[in-house]
């Protein structure tokens, strides 16, 4: 695996274009900034791969079920005002070296501001998938998630959709906050 280094954002955006990247839907639509993806490989939250360029992200999710519906991020606003639709579990990316446990908790006090005696992690039922698919958020980057899946108990939590603000938005998160909701049938189980 030939990993690419970069000094500065230009020389990122110069290898991506080299690549045959079009960067021209970057920052548009549900599309991320070059800014973020510099963000993201600066704080270990993936690696690039060359020949062919491939972006690598470990992503810690947390199944939270209410009977037979499960919490799923339904939106986020971004702190552009932009909206991007997600239907996803809550996910965030893992640090270099950060356990499941840990970044569990990082992911449920960031995206739901629960602290640790709020909830219940159930680190038996830690399962992973890997998936490879051209990502949203960067588009023309084929990227490969590699999802660390826990079970967790939330009991505080509402019951109706509600919006909770990204505590790492202030940090450089470029999300501002996110809708939850309860739905039935958006998730394989494995």
């Amino acid at each position: 695996m030939i990993t690419p280094t970069f000094h500065t954002l230009t020389q990122l955006q110069t290898w991506l274009q080299e690549q045959g990247i079009d960067l021209s839907q970057w920052g548009q639509a549900d599309a991320k900034t070059i800014a973020s993806l510099w963000e993201e490989l600066q704080n270990g939250d993936c690696v690039l791969q060359a020949d062919p360029p491939l972006r690598i992200s470990h992503i810690a999710q947390i199944i939270i079920s209410r009977g037979e519906k499960l919490l799923i991020e339904a939106e986020q606003e971004l702190g552009d005002g932009r909206s991007r639709s997600r239907l996803i579990p809550p996910s965030e990316k893992m640090r270099p070296g950060e356990d499941i446990a840990a970044a569990a908790w990082r992911c449920l006090q960031e995206e739901l501001n629960v602290e640790p005696g709020e909830a219940t992690l159930h680190l038996e039922s830690y399962r992973q998938r890997i998936r490879e698919l051209d990502s949203l958020s960067y588009p023309g980057l084929r990227t490969r998630y590699i999802f660390h899946r826990l079970n967790a108990d939330v009991p505080g939590l509402p019951n109706e959709d509600f919006w909770r603000d990204n505590q790492a938005f202030s940090l450089g998160d470029p999300v501002r906050r996110q809708r939850w909701s309860w739905r039935s049938g958006v998730l394989s189980p494995h």
